[in-house]
């Protein structure tokens, strides 16, 4: 059992033997992401889980993967962040038969950079993909990344060209680092800021349908 209790939505489908976990960014909740998954899995080949942050945020319905200082992401709580859903997988994946290698870890923003720590960390499991959206590589202390460990794995990488939080530069360095490691990754920009369009969701579920 996970050390921090999740909430969690669920979208279970009968007949689905992959998994989608989606993740979402600073200030939302684990609805957030839920809503794009009958557009990206129209032919409902996974079962979505959707974890909410761990910390809930005053006077909001949202809530934050980790604790935010002055001088960035608090790095003990980041940790706890990466353990609780590296956790929750590990757990869904054992309950429903479904081996990590038919996982996508999805994520935006914050949910994005814990996306690709849970794929990029060293002696993670191996998943089926990671989607990191408008996000940056994680870079905290205690973490560390052995992303030569995830060569092959299909990743795609979406960012906004006006995204004043993640600048284009952050998001390719993102996409220039897994494809140096031998990740086969998918990278597309789109107009917009630090947000999410429909035409992301349609590229991802062509990326989702081209995976085993």
């Amino acid at each position: 059992m996970t050390d921090m209790a999740l909430t969690l939505y669920r979208i279970d489908r009968e007949h689905a033997d992959r998994l989608l976990f989606l993740l979402h960014g600073y200030s939302a909740e684990q609805h957030h992401l839920a809503a794009y998954v009958p557009l990206v899995d129209p032919g409902e080949r996974f079962s979505a889980v959707c974890p909410r942050a761990l910390h809930d945020l005053p006077d909001s319905d949202g809530a934050s993967w980790w604790v935010r200082t002055a001088d960035g992401p608090e790095p003990a709580s980041v940790l706890a962040a990466v353990d609780a859903v590296a956790a929750l997988i590990a757990e869904e994946c054992e309950r429903r038969a479904v081996p990590t290698e038919r996982c996508v870890v999805g994520g935006f923003s914050q949910g994005g950079m814990l996306s690709l720590a849970l794929g990029g960390r060293a002696g993670a499991p191996r998943l089926g993909g990671v989607w990191a959206m408008c996000c940056a590589l994680p870079a905290v202390e205690g973490l560390t990344l052995d992303l030569a460990a995830g060569a092959g794995t299909p990743a795609l990488v979406q960012f906004g060209r006006r995204d004043p939080i993640i600048p284009v530069e952050r998001a390719g360095a993102v996409a220039d680092a897994l494809r140096a490691a031998g990740w086969r990754v998918t990278q597309a920009g789109y107009d917009m800021d630090h947000s999410q369009r429909i035409e992301m969701m349609v590229d991802a579920r062509t990326w989702l349908g081209t995976l085993a």
